[in-house]
């Protein structure tokens, strides 16, 4: 939202306002950003299960935004300790864009079996953490 040249970045100030160039704005976003929101957590406090995905070929959120959302939750929100009950999962796949479509196909459709076996994956990954609580 910082970058003009970026391509949703103009088309969408009338939602976000302008943060470049707007102060309030800026705080506005800043203050529910994910990324500028984690804080350092002590080993007191349960954190969930998460299960972060990201295209490659995504063209509204590049792999890195939630590459670097990990780290720095690893790093900072309780996430290092491997013994811990809480994981937190990166799984980034290069050949997929936005909701797992195929490179170029922008009309929401999803080819061959990509979207069914991440869906499954995502799936799985939930059923494991709610079995966890029961």
């Amino acid at each position: 939202m910082l970058s003009p040249d970026l391509p949703l970045t103009r088309v969408e100030t009338a939602e976000w306002g302008a943060p470049a160039t707007d102060p309030a704005d800026y705080a506005t976003i800043r203050s529910y950003a994910p990324y500028d929101n984690i804080r350092r957590m002590g080993a007191d406090r349960q954190m969930p299960s998460i299960l972060v995905t990201a295209g490659g070929l995504d063209q509204r959120v590049s792999v890195w935004q939630p590459a670097k959302w990990v780290a720095r939750l690893r790093e900072q929100g309780g996430y290092a300790d491997s013994a811990s009950a809480s994981k937190l999962l990166f799984l980034p796949t290069m050949n997929k864009g936005h909701f797992y479509s195929e490179s170029g196909n922008t009309t929401g459709d999803y080819a061959g079996n990509g979207f069914a076996n991440a869906h499954s994956l995502v799936n799985a990954f939930f059923i494991t953490q709610v079995s966890k609580k029961a």
